[in-house]
């Protein structure tokens, strides 16, 4: 197998949203919609439906849920990617009004992104891709990321002069997690989904995706190696949610089938756990 194998993709399967269990899904979705500007598309006994204007779901929130185990496996952050620059500036501009406390601003290269925590201290990355041309692509087919101080001054400064939410177009970027072993996760994740290794930050992260993009999933062993899973009702992820062609479902279930990972085929969704004990859930397209 050679290096462009284990770099290219085989599937367009991308990342649709994040299903979080909270300790209080009430006053979470309240700073979802507040702080985040996600838009409530629906609501039912604290479950919660988040998303934007044009009812595309980005976020579920879960009730009635346990404290988490200190280390397990789980969300590293989820990312909300917006259409451009200005989008970026607007919310960073809102978050410096109403003083919310952000835990950095970084430029990656291929894109501009800041991080926060939610109040149950579920990772958020907000961000914007830069144009194609400006990202740093290999021959190998590796998208070469950087962590350098954001320009604050540049991105603010194309900021609307109110926030009104998060826009339609926004989508979930990707997720990133804590995973039990770095070279198990790969595989599965290439075996299974389809995803390219299109970065690799040493031996402590990857990043995978489909088709061209910089990443889908980010992967990493930063909390230690081989971290128990979360139980299904402990606060934290749930599940990461994706989104599939018809093609690329089928093929997805035809890879379930030939490793022998149980799965539970629903109204057009196929669900696993991953080999961290992740639930994953891939739903086809209509």
């Amino acid at each position: 197998m050679t290096l462009q194998d284990i770099t290219q993709s085989t599937t367009q399967v991308v990342t649709s949203a994040v299903q979080i269990n909270a300790l209080n899904s009430q006053k979470l979705a309240n700073f979802y919609q507040n702080t985040i500007g996600l838009t409530l598309i629906s609501k039912s006994k604290g479950f919660y439906k988040l998303g934007t204007p044009d009812h595309k779901v980005l976020l579920e929130l879960f009730p009635n849920t346990s404290n988490k185990k200190e280390r397990t496996t789980g969300l590293y952050h989820m990312a909300f990617l917006l259409p451009n620059k200005n989008e970026l500036g607007t919310i960073l501009q809102s978050f410096i009004d109403k003083q919310i406390p952000l835990q950095g601003a970084a430029n990656h290269g291929y894109s501009n992104a800041i991080y926060l925590a939610d109040p149950e201290g579920n990772g958020i990355e907000i961000y914007y891709d830069k144009k194609q041309t400006e990202w740093d692509i290999r021959a190998t087919g590796h998208i070469v990321g950087v962590t350098e101080p954001m320009d604050i001054d540049y991105v603010l400064e194309g900021a609307n002069p109110t926030f009104d939410g998060l826009p339609i177009g926004t989508t979930m970027g990707h997720i990133h997690l804590h995973v039990s072993d770095l070279d198990e996760t790969l595989n599965f994740y290439r075996q299974i989904l389809g995803l390219g290794l299109k970065y690799p930050l040493g031996k402590q992260a990857y990043f995978l995706a489909s088709s061209n993009y910089h990443h889908h999933l980010g992967i990493n062993i930063w909390q230690g190696h081989n971290l128990p899973a979360p139980n299904i009702n402990t606060c934290g992820l749930r599940a990461s949610v994706w989104s599939a062609n018809q093609i690329d479902y089928q093929t997805i279930q035809t890879k379930l089938k030939e490793f022998d990972v149980e799965y539970k085929e629903g109204d057009n969704t196929l669900t696993f756990e991953d080999n961290s004990g992740l639930t994953v859930i891939i739903e086809k397209k209509s």
